[in-house]
């Protein structure tokens, strides 16, 4: 029983510990706001706002810290949270509460339900306010501008298309854009970036939303529209007026902020702040139109009127005709006749250039020295309202700004091939006043009195002494470079260039070669003798400048550079690269191979049948040169040293054919033609000497007109040949035992038979 009432008492103390341990723990009261519900910052420098922080029941630690946060503009605090302020002194813990806790809101601080955190560190406790609303760096009245991209918070919006606004902030936040209507504003939009995209004029503004903050709205932007309904010629679409009248063209809309461009056939004829525009009495007809030009920025835009022609009241009984009307080149000191035809009796002339009259010029021709737009009006007496007159066509002649010249060298010259090359004008075409390009016609490039076209050639940007016509001829290799060609006229606009289709381009880049080597070989044959010095191949001439390198069998290591001498001791394929001043030209290969000793032929054959008493010429092909001997070998008399030798004896003849180092040895033997009628039809090759080949008369033997044909018991051709040498058959013909044969000459067979092989 005590020892129950012990632990009773043991266990009654320790839970009366805890329950006064929790009731002096420290407790973190919420954070209290000193600016009520609304931080409102109207800078220009960052305002600071106040907090107190509370706690009840116990301190806090000496070591404690407190660290006061920002949550986002939805009340969340992110991980980690927006720092505002850190309290370090140890003697606020020595308080029950802090007061007067400074701190300045962040950048960009825009939104209605902001709060504040107090965390603290010894013991770890957090509070969290109530929510607030908060705005950073407010504007004030007449601080918050609005305007387009250029800066502009007046311009003019082109018809159908869109221009935006941009507030002079970059804070995201609540916008509200309005549109003056009257007396009512009316709310186009609420955004949260500062800019908001316009398809129409009006007076805009902007209104930013700060809560229970005094809100602030911006400067008004006034944005002016123009219609196409608004740009247009104020007339009817066709104006007659008496051919010696002028005419004022008026604009429906008229501001000093316009640029008005007036235009005659598509040439501009005034460009003004005046939406008026009154035309000459001379060179007036035609069809007009405006475009009007407004603002002066990237949102300019241009809209154009309708248009409207004008015509004389009255046709005229007659008709001119221009001579080369149009627009063309007019070079320094050229004189260019200008000239119209059909000119009536009674009709009087008057040229215009620029639409002012030439004073004394009122003949069918004049000579023309000076750029411009030239017409001649004729005018003829007549009984209506106005005159009869009539306006030439407009001759436009242009002043050269500039030249671009195009060379070439024609189809004749090839890169690294040719060994001259002639350079000569493809074309000519010179710069305008109006910027476009024109040829020039040939009568101005060949003109030569006064010279209109000046030239000098150039190589690698030297002038070449002399070199001052149309064409110059690159005559050797030695003369390879860059060339250009400068053109001018009478001493201006000189360009020196080459032009490639219409575009500048390198100048042109001539490579001639020098003279191609010429290889000769000793001796004078590519076929190599065994147990010989080997070939010698020898260029003609090195020419300083390139080099010489041979080559073999496709190996990009030269085998010898530069040597006029060239020896080859073993077969293969050789090449010789010649390279040098920009050209590189590999010659045609030299195939080097073994002497082949089939090359020298003897006909008719090497066994000759010759009957009694007549004549054979014997003839050795194939060789360089022949020496004939009498006998088996070179012992003998010499007989002939050329290719034929006429034979009328009888025994054994020796020729000796040689071919550059090599040397062929052949002996011929002259038979006298036997008197063997029947062809043998038994033949017994068992190697006793007797009979072991078919051998048939020399008349069909040894001839090569004469063939051969042999076929086994199958029909299978075994042998087709002239020159037969009673040598079949040349092998074991096996087990078969029947063939058959037929001799031919000249596609007629003379025999036909069988042949027994017996074994």
């Amino acid at each position: 029983m005590n020892k129950i009432t012990r632990s009773l008492q043991v266990l009654i103390a320790v839970l009366l510990f805890c329950i006064q341990y929790t009731l002096v723990a420290q407790v973190l009261e919420p954070p209290m706001l000193q600016f009520g519900g609304s931080a409102c910052d109207n800078g220009p420098t960052s305002s600071n706002f106040f907090i107190d922080i509370e706690l009840t029941t116990k301190l806090f630690n000496n070591d404690n810290h407190f660290i006061i946060e920002l949550s986002d503009a939805n009340g969340v605090f992110g991980d980690p949270a927006v720092l505002l302020t850190t309290l370090t002194d140890p003697t606020l813990n020595a308080n029950y509460s802090v007061e007067n806790v400074g701190f300045k809101l962040p950048p960009g601080t825009f939104g209605k339900n902001y709060k504040i955190r107090v965390r603290t560190t010894s013991p770890v406790r957090e509070s969290v306010s109530a929510s607030f609303e908060a705005y950073e760096n407010m504007f004030n009245a007449f601080e918050l501008f609005l305007a387009n991209s250029s800066g502009e918070d007046s311009f003019t919006s082109c018809a159908g298309e869109s221009s935006e606004l941009f507030l002079n902030t970059t804070v995201v936040g609540e916008y509200l854009w309005y549109k003056e209507n009257g007396a009512v504003d009316i709310l186009l939009a609420t955004t949260t970036e500062p800019k908001f995209t316009i398809t129409e004029s009006g007076d805009y503004f902007v209104i930013i939303d700060y809560g229970a903050c005094p809100n602030v709205e911006s400067i008004h932007a006034i944005i002016t529209g123009l219609s196409t309904a608004d740009s247009q010629i104020d007339t009817s679409s066709v104006v007659e007026i008496c051919g010696d009248e002028t005419h004022t063209f008026k604009a429906l809309v008229n501001s000093p902020l316009y640029v008005y461009e007036w235009y005659l056939d598509g040439e501009l004829k005034q460009s003004s702040n005046s939406n008026e525009y009154t035309t000459p009495a001379a060179g007036q007809f035609g069809k007009y139109v405006l475009k009007i030009i407004t603002g002066s920025g990237v949102d300019d835009c241009v809209t154009t009127s309708n248009e409207v022609e004008l015509k004389q009241k009255t046709t005229a009984s007659f008709t001119i005709t221009t001579v080369n009307p149009g627009k063309s080149i007019l070079l320094p000191c050229e004189t260019r006749e200008l000239e119209i035809s059909d000119v009536p009796s009674g009709g009087t002339i008057q040229w215009y250039k620029d639409e002012e009259a030439i004073l004394g010029q009122n003949q069918a021709t004049i000579f023309a020295v000076e750029p411009g737009v030239y017409f001649a009006r004729v005018t003829k007496a007549s009984s209506g309202l106005c005159p009869d007159i009539v306006d030439s066509e407009k001759t436009t002649l242009l002043a050269a700004t500039s030249f671009e010249v195009v060379i070439g060298t024609g189809t004749s010259y090839t890169e690294c091939e040719s060994s001259s090359a002639k350079l000569s004008i493809v074309g000519i075409k010179a710069i305008g006043s109006d910027n476009e390009k024109y040829d020039l016609t040939n009568a101005q490039i060949s003109a030569d009195t006064p010279v209109l076209i000046e030239y000098q050639w150039y190589k690698d940007d030297v002038a070449i002494s002399g070199e001052v016509t149309d064409e110059h001829a690159v005559s050797s290799y030695l003369e390879n470079g860059k060339y250009d060609l400068e053109i001018s006229s009478c001493g201006v606009g000189a360009v020196k260039g080459n032009t490639k289709d219409n575009t500048p381009s390198a100048s042109l880049d001539i490579k001639l070669i020098g003279a191609l080597p010429v290889v000769t070989s000793l001796p004078n044959s590519n076929s190599l003798c065994p147990n010989t010095g080997g070939i010698t191949y020898t260029i003609n001439a090195l020419i300083a400048g390139y080099t010489y390198e041979w080559f073999k069998d496709g190996d990009t290591t030269p085998l010898a550079t530069d040597v006029k001498d060239f020896v080859v001791d073993e077969i293969g394929s050789y090449v010789l690269k010649m390279s040098g001043l920009g050209c590189e030209k590999i010659l045609d290969p030299i195939n080097v191979v073994l002497f082949d000793e089939s090359i020298v032929v003897v006909t008719p054959s090497e066994k000759v049948v010759m009957k009694e008493g007549e004549t054979v010429t014997v003839t050795a092909s194939g060789a360089d040169s022949y020496i004939w001997y009498q006998g088996e070998d070179t012992s003998g008399t010499v007989l002939s040293t050329n290719e034929t030798l006429d034979v009328d004896t009888l025994g054994f003849y020796t020729v000796v054919a040689t071919v550059g180092s090599c040397a062929v040895e052949k002996t011929i033997e002259v038979v006298e033609q036997d008197d063997l009628v029947i062809v043998p039809n038994v033949v017994t090759p068992n190697g006793d000497g007797k009979n072991d080949s078919w051998r048939i008369s020399n008349r069909y033997a040894f001839q090569p007109l004469i063939t051969i044909q042999l076929y086994n018991s199958n029909g299978k051709e075994i042998l087709n040949t002239t020159d037969y040498k009673n040598d079949w058959p040349l092998e074991n013909v096996g087990s078969q035992r029947t063939f058959y044969y037929k001799i031919i000459r000249d596609e007629k067979i003379l025999k036909a038979g069988t042949i027994s092989v017996l074994h």
